[in-house]
Protein backbone atom coordinates (compact mmCIF):
# COMPACT_ATOMS: atom_id res chain seq x y z
CA UNK A 1 0.00 0.00 0.00
CA UNK A 2 1.68 3.38 -1.05
CA UNK A 3 1.89 5.26 2.02
CA UNK A 4 0.04 8.82 2.51
CA UNK A 5 2.83 10.81 4.08
CA UNK A 6 6.48 10.88 2.62
CA UNK A 7 9.07 10.80 5.03
CA UNK A 8 10.17 14.52 3.75
CA UNK A 9 6.38 15.26 5.00
CA UNK A 10 7.69 13.71 8.71
CA UNK A 11 10.56 15.22 8.96
CA UNK A 12 8.91 18.52 8.37
CA UNK A 13 6.41 18.12 10.88
CA UNK A 14 8.66 16.80 13.66
CA UNK A 15 10.57 20.28 12.79
CA UNK A 16 7.18 22.29 12.70
CA UNK A 17 7.76 23.57 9.40
CA UNK A 18 4.42 22.45 8.21
CA UNK A 19 1.58 24.59 7.50
CA UNK A 20 -1.61 24.24 10.19
CA UNK A 21 -3.36 22.30 7.61
CA UNK A 22 -0.99 19.74 6.58
CA UNK A 23 0.03 19.49 10.34
CA UNK A 24 -3.76 18.47 11.34
CA UNK A 25 -4.16 16.40 8.84
CA UNK A 26 -0.90 14.54 9.98
CA UNK A 27 -2.07 14.72 13.24
CA UNK A 28 -5.42 13.29 12.82
CA UNK A 29 -3.81 10.36 10.71
CA UNK A 30 -1.43 9.46 13.56
CA UNK A 31 -4.22 8.93 15.49
CA UNK A 32 -6.09 5.71 13.87
CA UNK A 33 -2.58 4.55 12.22
CA UNK A 34 -0.05 3.17 14.97
CA UNK A 35 2.76 2.64 11.60
CA UNK A 36 2.47 6.33 11.34
CA UNK A 37 2.91 7.00 14.90
CA UNK A 38 5.90 4.91 14.60
CA UNK A 39 7.59 6.25 11.82
CA UNK A 40 7.16 9.88 13.23
CA UNK A 41 8.59 8.87 16.66
CA UNK A 42 11.62 7.58 14.72
CA UNK A 43 11.88 11.11 13.44
CA UNK A 44 11.28 13.08 16.52
CA UNK A 45 13.70 10.87 18.72
CA UNK A 46 16.18 11.50 15.68
CA UNK A 47 15.71 15.08 16.07
CA UNK A 48 15.93 15.24 19.50
CA UNK A 49 18.83 13.40 20.01
CA UNK A 50 20.92 15.28 17.12
CA UNK A 51 19.85 18.71 19.08
CA UNK A 52 21.24 16.95 22.66
CA UNK A 53 24.71 16.15 21.14
CA UNK A 54 24.74 19.25 19.21
CA UNK A 55 24.25 21.85 21.95
CA UNK A 56 27.46 21.96 24.10
CA UNK A 57 29.77 21.30 21.05
CA UNK A 58 28.23 24.55 19.41
CA UNK A 59 29.54 26.01 23.00
CA UNK A 60 33.57 24.37 22.70
CA UNK A 61 35.92 26.06 20.34
CA UNK A 62 36.59 24.25 17.12
CA UNK A 63 39.75 22.65 17.00
CA UNK A 64 42.40 24.25 14.15
CA UNK A 65 42.61 20.90 12.09
CA UNK A 66 38.62 20.24 11.99
CA UNK A 67 38.03 23.65 10.99
CA UNK A 68 40.88 23.60 7.84
CA UNK A 69 39.18 19.97 6.87
CA UNK A 70 35.74 21.28 6.74
CA UNK A 71 37.06 23.99 4.89
CA UNK A 72 39.29 22.04 2.07
CA UNK A 73 35.73 19.85 1.71
CA UNK A 74 33.35 22.61 0.90
CA UNK A 75 35.95 23.68 -1.51
CA UNK A 76 36.43 20.55 -3.12
CA UNK A 77 33.20 19.52 -2.71
CA UNK A 78 31.67 22.65 -4.59
CA UNK A 79 34.07 21.98 -7.65
CA UNK A 80 32.96 19.02 -8.15
CA UNK A 81 30.02 19.02 -10.29
CA UNK A 82 31.96 21.66 -11.90
CA UNK A 83 34.70 18.97 -12.97
CA UNK A 84 32.44 16.61 -14.46
CA UNK A 85 31.57 16.83 -17.97
CA UNK A 86 28.45 15.95 -19.78
CA UNK A 87 29.12 12.59 -21.50
CA UNK A 88 26.33 10.21 -23.50
CA UNK A 89 25.91 7.20 -21.58
CA UNK A 90 27.58 4.44 -23.49
CA UNK A 91 25.44 1.49 -23.24
CA UNK A 92 23.12 2.78 -20.80
CA UNK A 93 19.92 3.88 -22.35
CA UNK A 94 18.07 6.02 -19.95
CA UNK A 95 20.80 7.92 -18.97
CA UNK A 96 21.35 11.52 -19.88
CA UNK A 97 23.32 14.39 -19.16
CA UNK A 98 22.12 17.03 -17.08
CA UNK A 99 22.32 21.09 -16.57
CA UNK A 100 24.04 21.52 -13.44
CA UNK A 101 21.64 23.51 -10.78
CA UNK A 102 23.51 26.83 -9.70
CA UNK A 103 26.17 26.18 -7.39
CA UNK A 104 24.94 26.26 -3.78
CA UNK A 105 26.04 29.21 -2.25
CA UNK A 106 27.29 27.72 1.11
CA UNK A 107 30.95 29.09 1.77
CA UNK A 108 30.26 32.73 2.88
CA UNK A 109 27.17 31.04 5.24
CA UNK A 110 29.17 28.11 6.24
CA UNK A 111 29.21 27.96 9.71
CA UNK A 112 32.71 26.26 10.96
CA UNK A 113 31.34 25.59 14.71
CA UNK A 114 28.03 24.22 13.53
CA UNK A 115 29.66 22.29 11.01
CA UNK A 116 32.26 20.86 12.92
CA UNK A 117 29.91 19.74 15.84
CA UNK A 118 27.75 17.88 13.15
CA UNK A 119 30.81 16.38 11.98
CA UNK A 120 31.42 15.21 15.57
CA UNK A 121 28.33 13.50 16.13
CA UNK A 122 27.90 12.32 12.36
CA UNK A 123 28.55 9.11 13.06
CA UNK A 124 26.24 8.16 15.74
CA UNK A 125 23.67 9.99 14.41
CA UNK A 126 23.73 8.60 11.18
CA UNK A 127 24.55 5.51 12.36
CA UNK A 128 21.05 5.75 14.56
CA UNK A 129 18.72 6.56 11.65
CA UNK A 130 20.24 3.21 9.91
CA UNK A 131 19.63 1.20 12.35
CA UNK A 132 15.96 2.30 12.18
CA UNK A 133 16.00 1.51 8.35
CA UNK A 134 18.48 -1.09 8.16
CA UNK A 135 17.83 -4.44 9.43
CA UNK A 136 18.90 -6.68 6.45
CA UNK A 137 20.15 -6.28 3.37
CA UNK A 138 17.80 -5.63 0.47
CA UNK A 139 17.49 -8.57 -2.41
CA UNK A 140 18.88 -5.90 -4.59
CA UNK A 141 22.43 -5.98 -3.22
CA UNK A 142 22.24 -2.93 -1.30
CA UNK A 143 22.07 -2.10 2.24
CA UNK A 144 19.58 0.46 2.77
CA UNK A 145 18.64 3.51 4.58
CA UNK A 146 14.99 3.52 3.70
CA UNK A 147 16.86 3.81 -0.22
CA UNK A 148 15.84 0.21 -1.77
CA UNK A 149 15.06 0.58 -5.09
CA UNK A 150 16.11 -2.05 -7.02
CA UNK A 151 17.81 -0.31 -9.57
CA UNK A 152 19.97 1.45 -7.39
CA UNK A 153 23.09 -0.49 -7.21
CA UNK A 154 23.19 -0.66 -10.67
CA UNK A 155 22.93 2.75 -11.44
CA UNK A 156 25.35 3.38 -8.28
CA UNK A 157 27.82 1.55 -10.20
CA UNK A 158 27.19 2.53 -14.04
CA UNK A 159 26.04 6.14 -14.19
CA UNK A 160 28.93 8.66 -14.45
CA UNK A 161 28.60 11.45 -12.65
CA UNK A 162 27.21 14.35 -14.07
CA UNK A 163 24.43 12.20 -15.28
CA UNK A 164 21.21 10.82 -13.80
CA UNK A 165 18.78 8.02 -15.37
CA UNK A 166 15.07 6.80 -14.15
CA UNK A 167 14.63 3.79 -12.17
CA UNK A 168 11.49 1.98 -11.02
CA UNK A 169 8.28 3.92 -9.25
CA UNK A 170 9.21 7.39 -10.87
CA UNK A 171 12.20 7.41 -8.95
CA UNK A 172 15.79 9.72 -10.79
CA UNK A 173 18.64 8.69 -10.00
CA UNK A 174 21.42 11.75 -10.36
CA UNK A 175 25.00 11.08 -10.26
CA UNK A 176 26.75 13.76 -8.03
CA UNK A 177 30.32 12.69 -7.34
CA UNK A 178 32.87 9.63 -6.88
CA UNK A 179 35.37 9.78 -3.76
CA UNK A 180 37.32 7.16 -1.90
CA UNK A 181 36.72 7.71 2.21
CA UNK A 182 39.78 7.28 4.61
CA UNK A 183 39.39 3.54 4.87
CA UNK A 184 39.62 3.69 0.85
CA UNK A 185 36.11 2.95 0.26
CA UNK A 186 34.62 3.81 -3.13
CA UNK A 187 31.59 6.00 -2.35
CA UNK A 188 29.60 8.01 -4.41
CA UNK A 189 27.34 10.93 -3.77
CA UNK A 190 24.10 10.83 -5.44
CA UNK A 191 20.77 12.62 -5.46
CA UNK A 192 17.55 10.33 -5.40
CA UNK A 193 13.76 12.22 -6.46
CA UNK A 194 11.02 10.28 -5.51
CA UNK A 195 7.92 9.98 -7.50
CA UNK A 196 6.51 12.21 -4.46
CA UNK A 197 8.39 15.08 -5.15
CA UNK A 198 10.78 14.59 -2.76
CA UNK A 199 14.62 14.66 -3.06
CA UNK A 200 17.27 12.62 -0.75
CA UNK A 201 20.65 13.69 -1.23
CA UNK A 202 22.54 10.74 0.22
CA UNK A 203 26.44 8.81 0.29
CA UNK A 204 26.87 5.54 -0.75
CA UNK A 205 30.00 3.24 -0.42
CA UNK A 206 31.52 -0.11 -1.67
CA UNK A 207 32.04 -2.34 1.31
CA UNK A 208 32.18 -6.10 1.35
CA UNK A 209 31.31 -6.40 -2.42
CA UNK A 210 28.09 -4.52 -1.84
CA UNK A 211 26.63 -0.75 -1.65
CA UNK A 212 25.73 0.54 2.02
CA UNK A 213 24.09 4.06 2.12
CA UNK A 214 25.69 5.78 4.72
CA UNK A 215 24.58 9.10 4.91
CA UNK A 216 20.41 10.52 3.48
CA UNK A 217 19.12 13.28 4.29
CA UNK A 218 16.19 15.39 2.79
CA UNK A 219 16.76 18.24 0.30
CA UNK A 220 14.55 20.81 -1.51
CA UNK A 221 12.86 18.58 -4.20
CA UNK A 222 11.54 19.57 -7.69
CA UNK A 223 8.53 21.70 -6.52
CA UNK A 224 10.63 23.45 -3.89
CA UNK A 225 9.88 21.19 -1.07
CA UNK A 226 10.54 21.19 2.72
CA UNK A 227 14.56 20.89 3.22
CA UNK A 228 15.34 20.51 6.98
CA UNK A 229 17.45 23.51 8.54
CA UNK A 230 21.31 22.83 7.51
CA UNK A 231 21.11 19.75 5.50
CA UNK A 232 23.62 20.47 2.97
CA UNK A 233 25.57 21.70 5.63
CA UNK A 234 25.58 18.25 6.98
CA UNK A 235 26.83 16.60 3.85
CA UNK A 236 29.43 18.69 3.66
CA UNK A 237 30.39 18.28 7.65
CA UNK A 238 29.92 14.12 7.01
CA UNK A 239 31.99 14.02 4.00
CA UNK A 240 35.00 15.40 6.37
CA UNK A 241 34.28 13.69 9.06
CA UNK A 242 34.84 10.05 7.11
CA UNK A 243 37.97 11.89 5.26
CA UNK A 244 36.52 12.37 1.97
CA UNK A 245 39.27 12.47 -0.64
CA UNK A 246 39.31 14.92 -4.14
CA UNK A 247 36.40 13.50 -6.71
CA UNK A 248 37.79 11.40 -9.21
CA UNK A 249 37.81 12.23 -12.93
CA UNK A 250 36.15 11.06 -15.28
CA UNK A 251 38.80 8.21 -16.43
CA UNK A 252 39.79 7.59 -12.98
CA UNK A 253 35.61 7.33 -11.74
CA UNK A 254 35.46 5.18 -14.97
CA UNK A 255 38.08 2.84 -14.45
CA UNK A 256 37.39 2.13 -10.26
CA UNK A 257 33.47 1.95 -11.31
CA UNK A 258 34.54 -1.22 -13.52
CA UNK A 259 36.86 -2.92 -11.18
CA UNK A 260 34.03 -3.10 -8.78
CA UNK A 261 32.74 -6.57 -7.77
Amino acid sequence: MEEQFSDTDLMAYADGELDADMRAEIARAIEQDEALAARLAMFTRTRQSASEALEPLLEAPVPDALANSIAQMVERHETAASSATERAGDGVDNVVAFDRRPQRARAPRFDLALAASVALVAGGVIGYLASQWEGASAPSGIVTADLDNPGLPAALRTVPSGEETSLSGGDRFRAIASFRDEAGHVCREFELDGADASTLVSVACQTGGQWRVQFTVAAAGADDGYAPASSLEALDAYLAAIGAGEPLSADDERETLNRLP
